[in-house]
C-alpha cells in the first residue's frame, strides 16, 4: 500500500468518526428489545371488564366474566368454550392501536364497517360502556379496521381480535348445525 492510500484511508475514517461524533451519537437510543409506545384501543383495563357483547348480522353473543371464567350468557346454552371467550375478551382488552387511518365518513364501506361489521360493546366493573366497530382486513391481512362507535376516525388493530371473533360466531354456527341422515351422502 502507498502513503497516499493510507492516507486516504485515514481522511475517510476520520470524517466517518466526526459523521458520529456530531451526527449519530446525539439520537436517543432505543432500549434493546423496547417497542414504540402504541396506544390502546380500549381504555378499559382486564380487570374491569364485566361483560362483552357482540353483535354481526342481527346475532348477538353476550360474555360475562365470572370469578373463575368467562361464560356465555346469551344466547343460553351456547357451546363456546370459555378458553376462546376468554382469549378474545383478552386480545380486545390488549388490542393496541398500529396506525390510525383517517376518517371514515361517508366511505365506511371501503374499510368493512358496514353491515357486515361486528359491534363490540364492553361494559366495566363501573357500569361504563365503550363500543367499537371491527371491520374488514387490511389489503395486507395483516390487521383489521376498528372505529369507536360514535367517532369516524378508523384505525388499524391486530387481526387476532377478528381471529377470536370468527371462532365465536363459527360455534354458534355449529350449534345450529342438523344431524345428517343416516346413509345419506356427504357433501
Amino acid at each position: 500500500m502507498r502513503w497516499r492510500q493510507v492516507i486516504g484511508v485515514w481522511i475517510v475514517l476520520a470524517a466517518l468518526a466526526a459523521e458520529y461524533w456530531f451526527v449519530e451519537r446525539r439520537h436517543e437510543p432505543v432500549a434493546d428489545g423496547a417497542a414504540p409506545h402504541r396506544p390502546r384501543l380500549l381504555s378499559v383495563r382486564a380487570g374491569e371488564v364485566r361483560e362483552v357483547r357482540l353483535t354481526r348480522k342481527g346475532r348477538t353473543v353476550v360474555l360475562r366474566r365470572g370469578a373463575a371464567a368467562w361464560s356465555v350468557v346469551e344466547p343460553v346454552g351456547a357451546p363456546i368454550p370459555p378458553d376462546l371467550l376468554g382469549a378474545f375478551a383478552n386480545a380486545l382488552i390488549d388490542a393496541d392501536e398500529i396506525a390510525r387511518i383517517g376518517s371514515a365518513s361517508g366511505g365506511a364501506d371501503a374499510y368493512g364497517l358496514d353491515e357486515g361489521a361486528t359491534t363490540v360493546e364492553v361494559t366495566g366493573e363501573r357500569g361504563e360502556r365503550v363500543a367499537i366497530v371491527i371491520g374488514g382486513t387490511n389489503p395486507t391481512g395483516t390487521a383489521v379496521y376498528a372505529r369507536r362507535d360514535g367517532t369516524a376516525e378508523v384505525v388499524l388493530i391486530g387481526r387476532n381480535v377478528r381471529y377470536y371473533e370468527d371462532l365465536i360466531f363459527q360455534s354458534l354456527a355449529a350449534e345450529r348445525t342438523p344431524a345428517a341422515e343416516e346413509g345419506a351422502p356427504v357433501g
